[in-house]
C-alpha cells in the first residue's frame, strides 16, 4: 500500500529535482534520481498494469502518493530487486545478487555436489538443513550449508574431489586389496584386526570409506611372506583381452570381491572361462584336467589352467574330430 504522510523539506527538494530532471529544459539534475513511476517501475520489469500494481500492495518496496501519484523509492526497489530471483528486468540485469551471496538454492546445491536435484531437496529434508523462503522458494544460508558439509564426507564437491585424487592414488580400497591378494574381502578385514598383521596397516577414510595406503600395503608385503601378489590377478590385463566376450565376463567378475570363479591375468582361465572358451560345462572342463588333457596349477584352493596350453590342446581336440578351425568364433 501506498504511504500518504507528509514528507520533510529535503525529501520535497528531492521530488522537485525528480520532476525537474525530466524537463526538456533542464540540462544537468543536481542530484541522481530517488523516485520513479508505477509506471516505469512495470515497464523495467515488464509487468502490465495489474501485475504492477498488485506487486506494489506487497509492500516489498517503500512507495509513497506524492502530487496524487503513486512513487516508488528506487534505493527500495534495488535493494528488493537484489534480493529476490522471481523477477527480471527488461535490460537483463541479473536478480537477485544479494540473496547468492548469503544463500544457496536447492539448484545450486545439486550443481555444486554434482547431484540430481531430487537428491538435493531429499538430503536438504533428511539432514534437517535450515532454510529460508524467498517468493516461495527454499533457500539455504550458506554458512548453514558449509558447516553440515564440513561435518559429513558422504558428498563432496568437484573441487574436493579433485585435490583428494592424490590421496586416492596413494591409497587402495578393501576389494583392491582382496584382488591383488587373491583372498575374500572378509579375509582383508580379519588380517587388518589381527595381532600379527594389523600393524602393519595404516588406513583413511575418504567419502565415508576406508582405504589402505599403499605404502603400508606394501610394508606388509616386504616383511611376511605368508601373503603375496596373486600372479593370476592382474586386473589391468583385461585391456589387451582380444576375447570380447570372455573379457566382458571377467570383468563383471572381478567387480564382485572375492569372487573366485575368474580372473583378470591373460595367460591362465578359471575353470568357469575355460568352460565358457569351450563351450562345455564346468563339469567337463573338471573331468578333462582331472584326466590330466592339459597342465594346471593350484594358488591356495583355486584351480587355473594354462591358458595358451588349454587352446593349442583344445585346437588339437577339435581338428581330431574333425571340427574346422581356421577361425575360430568369439564366445
Amino acid at each position: 500500500m501506498s504511504k500518504k504522510e507528509k514528507w520533510s523539506e529535503e525529501e520535497y527538494q528531492d521530488i522537485i529535482e525528480d520532476i525537474a530532471s525530466n524537463s526538456p529544459y533542464q540540462r544537468k539534475p543536481s542530484s541522481p534520481k530517488k523516485w520513479m513511476t508505477v509506471t516505469e517501475m512495470g515497464e523495467l520489469l515488464g509487468l502490465k498494469k495489474t501485475d504492477r500494481y498488485w506487486l506494489l500492495h506487497k509492500n516489498v518496496f517503500e512507495s509513497r502518493e506524492i502530487a496524487g501519484k503513486l512513487r516508488v523509492n528506487i534505493a527500495s526497489f534495488e535493494k528488493w530487486y537484489a534480493n529476490q530471483v522471481k523477477y527480471q528486468k527488461v535490460t537483463g540485469e541479473e536478480p537477485g545478487l544479494e540473496l547468492k551471496e548469503w544463500s544457496f538454492s536447492v539448484r545450486d546445491i545439486a550443481q555444486l555436489l554434482e547431484i540430481e536435484e531430487s537428491v538435493a531437496y531429499d538430503m536438504v529434508k533428511r539432514e534437517k538443513l535450515e532454510t529460508v523462503t524467498i517468493d516461495y522458494w527454499r533457500r539455504i544460508p550458506k554458512d548453514v550449508f558449509w558447516n553440515w558439509y564440513k561435518g559429513q564426507s558422504k558428498y563432496q564437491t568437484a573441487d574436493d574431489r579433485k585435490a583428494k585424487k592424490e590421496l586416492y592414488d596413494a591409497t587402495i580400497s578393501m576389494p583392491e586389496m582382496a584382488r591383488l591378494l587373491g583372498i575374500t574381502r572378509k579375509d582383508v578385514y580379519a588380517l587388518l584386526k589381527s595381532k600379527r598383521y594389523g600393524n602393519y596397516f595404516s588406513t583413511v577414510i575418504i567419502a565415508e570409506q576406508k582405504r589402505i595406503t599403499k605404502e603400508s600395503f606394501q610394508r606388509f608385503l616386504n616383511e611376511q611372506e605368508e601373503y603375496q601378489l596373486s600372479p593370476i590377478n592382474d586386473y589391468k590385463e583385461l585391456a589387451m583381452e582380444e576375447n570380447i566376450a570372455l573379457a566382458n565376463y571377467r570383468r563383471k567378475k572381478l567387480l564382485q570381491t572375492g569372487d573366485r570363479r575368474c580372473n583378470g591375468n591373460l595367460n591362465y582361465l578359471s575353470p568357469e572361462e575355460a568352460a565358457m572358451m569351450a563351450k562345455v560345462s564346468r563339469s567337463t572342463i573338471v573331468n578333462w584336467y582331472f584326466r590330466e588333457e592339459f597342465p594346471i596349477i593350484h594358488v591356495g584352493n583355486r584351480v587355473r589352467i594354462k591358458r595358451k596350453e588349454f587352446e593349442t590342446w583344445l585346437k588339437e581336440r577339435r581338428e581330431k574330430n574333425g571340427v574346422h578351425t581356421g577361425t575360430e568364433p568369439q564366445v
